[in-house]
């Protein structure tokens, strides 16, 4: 479902109208809402004209003299609205999404300026928020900020984000990150600058839609922004591959690997081998574990639906000893196949937990959707356009990192120094002859195991647990960059990075590669 939140300071006018409609036809909009109508009487306006011919229904409020006045449009065959509930300063649309069933609470506000007045509105939303079930989107001006960034040139009132704050805290409410600008406001001189309209959603909805997104689209006919929730991602291909430590906990993965390790034959050059070797163990890894996943979770619901079975069975009679021992093995399945799931939650939330033995999914579930939505790219500002096709903003990436990697000068200067310390003829011997197997095993055993050494996905524990599959692989890497210093893209650079662990003329090496 995809919304559209702008205030229009007064919905008059041909031009606003175009405006909106256009919006709403490139963006997909299935739900609308308008603050500042300034409509004494909303009900005789065609409002039509906003979202086209398509079939639509509207709620709004009134507007009080010349101040404030809401409106809210939504597409029926998206969104079945159940109930509606008024005040002067919001419209609440309760409703379902009719293509998953989600219960939806879709809050259309424009708060007052008087700080009293904002934190009365809080309260009655909230009021509204702990009665009402569902999840919840907030829509609209605030006309308030949380922190002093989100003004510029303009007066920031620590109290009154401080209160702002809090009612996010309390509703359970969090943003995600703005695209398209840093703020929605802009003054008529120009100069004063806010962050006053916003989507806040409830946490329960960021689970549901982690990669949803958020951006703020050119000013036109108002001096506010209008601002765009997509819930539909935006496709930028295939997901980058990553090793997971738990996969060492499935019965035979680690055989698997070692035996394809030795199925490999390769005739070409060394770097070359050992990039297409670990492209080719990915694609074996990622077909092994569909199917052994498949298998685990159908053992699992078996596992689960049996225990649940004996469990209902002991309320009637006395269990026998196989079934004694039944629910016994169950249990202990269930409870091995979540805790291989609780270490793949934790390595891709990125957190560490103090002790191995507490486990919470909920806390890790919030970390990886935060770290979804923090992480999520928008679009890109490009020739002073805001951009989200996903093939523009690649080509723009690989273009600035292009430029930013290349060599900018050809030939450099040689440097001529006299009196430079310099190393003994031993010192120098070790440094030329090759690397052996010792030396490239002991770099690699200092590195943590945890972490991604380059766009193959594959860490350092993984090199560690196949170390006989890619131990020769690895020295021949090693040798070919000490013979001609070069080596292919596919390999990851934290092993050149490992040379420095290798070779240390003066002792063991200071330096800790960041893998």
């Amino acid at each position: 479902m995809n919304c559209l939140s702008v205030n229009l300071r007064g919905v008059r006018g041909n031009r606003k109208s175009d405006w909106i409609r256009g919006l709403k036809t490139s963006y997909g909009i299935h739900f609308l809402a308008i603050q500042e109508t300034k409509l004494q009487q909303s009900s005789s306006f065609l409002f039509s004209q906003y979202w086209g011919r398509a079939e639509f229904k509207i709620d709004v409020v009134d507007s009080q003299g010349r101040s404030g006045g809401l409106a809210c449009l939504w597409c029926p065959a998206v969104f079945r609205c159940v109930d509606i509930y008024h005040n002067r300063n919001f419209i609440i649309v309760s409703g379902f999404l009719i293509q998953t069933g989600c219960r939806l609470n879709l809050v259309n506000i424009y708060a007052p300026n008087d700080a009293i007045s904002r934190r009365d509105v809080w309260s009655k939303i909230l009021g509204f928020k702990n009665s009402l079930q569902g999840l919840w989107v907030m829509m609209g001006d605030f006309n308030d900020v949380r922190d002093a960034s989100e003004r510029m040139n303009s007066e920031f009132i620590a109290s009154n984000a401080e209160a702002f704050n809090h009612f996010i805290l309390s509703a359970g409410l969090v943003e995600y990150n703005m695209g398209g600008g840093n703020f929605t406001y802009i003054s008529d001189n120009g100069k004063k600058l806010s962050k006053l309209d916003r989507f806040l959603v409830y946490l329960g909805f960021r689970e549901r839609w982690p990669n949803a997104t958020v951006v703020a689209l050119a000013r036109e006919v108002s001096d506010h922004m209008p601002i765009v929730l997509s819930t539909i991602q935006s496709d930028f291909g295939h997901i980058a591959f990553r090793f997971f430590n738990s996969w060492f906990e499935y019965s035979g993965f680690l055989d698997f690997v070692l035996r394809k390790c030795e199925e490999f034959s390769f005739s070409g050059l060394e770097d070359l081998a050992l990039a297409i070797k670990l492209r080719w163990l990915k694609n074996n890894i990622k077909s092994w574990l569909k199917l052994e996943k498949d298998r685990r979770e159908g053992i699992y619901g078996g596992k689960k639906a049996r225990l649940a079975f004996i469990e209902n069975l002991a309320e009637e009679r006395d269990l026998e000893e196989e079934e004694l021992a039944e629910r016994v093995e169950c249990r202990n399945y269930v409870a091995e196949h979540d805790r291989i799931k609780q270490l793949g939650l934790r390595q891709k939330s990125m957190s560490k937990w103090v002790v191995d033995g507490d486990e919470n999914s909920n806390f890790f579930h919030l970390v990886i959707n935060s770290n979804i939505s923090t992480n999520r790219l928008n679009g890109l500002m490009i020739g002073g356009e805001w951009i989200t096709y996903p093939l523009s903003i690649k080509e723009s990436l690989y273009e600035f990192f292009k430029h930013q990697f290349s060599e900018p000068m050809t030939v450099r200067p040689g440097m001529v120094c006299s009196g430079i310390a310099t190393i003994s003829g031993s010192e120098a011997t070790m440094l030329e002859r090759p690397f052996i197997v010792e030396e490239i095993k002991a770099a690699v055993w200092e590195c943590e195991g945890d972490r991604a050494p380059g766009p193959n996905g594959f860490n350092f524990k993984f090199i560690k647990r196949c170390w006989e599959g890619l131990r020769v692989d690895l020295v021949k890497l090693f040798n070919k960059f000490y013979v001609d210093g070069s080596i292919n893209k596919g390999c990851t650079s934290s092993f050149i990075a490992l040379i420095p662990k290798i070779k240390d003329p003066v002792g063991p090496a200071n330096f800790r590669p960041k893998v």
